[in-house]
């Protein structure tokens, strides 16, 4: 990386984390810096959030790496239309914009971008699907593989690109614990920026949570395709 977008990235970093602290604020949410958030977050009588580092042990590509920053946003008394609605504000005040973000179901999403409905298709379905769309692999019976093949292939670099989007409706087995990591929670939503999942939006025991990963939204700022070219050096 040279160091000319060492600084760029850094200085976006700073504006970044003083836009998100700010917006927090605002609202009158405090910061926590111990890891609250494994805890029995439904004991807690206010909303907190808490930026940190996060680690993995699983192979990285051009969006993850081994170390990376995440924002935790929870609250007790959480409704799933309440925290979209909280999503909008934080992601105007994020980007400093005024849009309104779309709202898509994932089977909506299979729908408009390849034409058909996946709830109504078999896993031999699915694979006469993908060979349509010219993916020769072997995925057996499998349905969940067949359609997240043809989501990251033909779908998911289509998602948000003019405004963010709010994929919904996930399949209880769709996050991608290889890298999302605790198998335990569930995704509600996944946000999506140019392409790009930047968050989600979390469920365990009936307690919603937000998750973003910072440098994704650095690398929505910078207009990069590559999480390295975000990271401090």
């Amino acid at each position: 990386m040279s160091g000319l977008v060492s600084i760029n990235a850094a200085s976006a970093r700073v504006t970044l984390y003083r836009n998100v602290r700010d917006f927090f604020s605002s609202q009158k949410i405090a910061e926590v810096e111990t890891d609250l958030f494994p805890l029995n977050i439904s004991a807690l009588k206010s909303p907190i959030f808490q930026i940190s580092k996060q680690y993995r042990d699983q192979s990285i590509d051009r969006r993850h790496r081994t170390e990376f920053s995440m924002l935790q946003w929870s609250q007790s008394d959480w409704t799933k239309d309440q925290v979209l609605l909280d999503l909008d504000e934080f992601l105007k005040a994020v980007f400093s914009g005024e849009f309104e973000p779309e709202r898509r179901s994932l089977r909506q999403a299979f729908i408009q971008r390849l034409g058909f409905d996946p709830d109504e298709l078999t896993a031999a379905d699915l694979r006469l699907e993908a060979r349509r769309l010219g993916l020769n692999v072997s995925l057996g019976e499998d349905r969940l593989a067949w359609l997240k093949l043809m989501f990251v292939h033909f779908i998911e670099p289509t998602l948000g690109i003019d405004i963010p989007l709010y994929l919904s409706d996930l399949p209880s087995q769709w996050r991608d614990t290889q890298f999302d990591g605790n198998e335990k929670l569930n995704t509600n939503v996944d946000i999506y920026i140019d392409g790009i999942k930047v968050g989600s939006v979390l469920s365990r025991d009936q307690i919603l949570n937000i998750v973003f990963g910072l440098d994704r939204l650095l690398m929505i700022i910078l207009e990069t395709r590559q999480i390295d070219k975000v990271m401090d050096v």
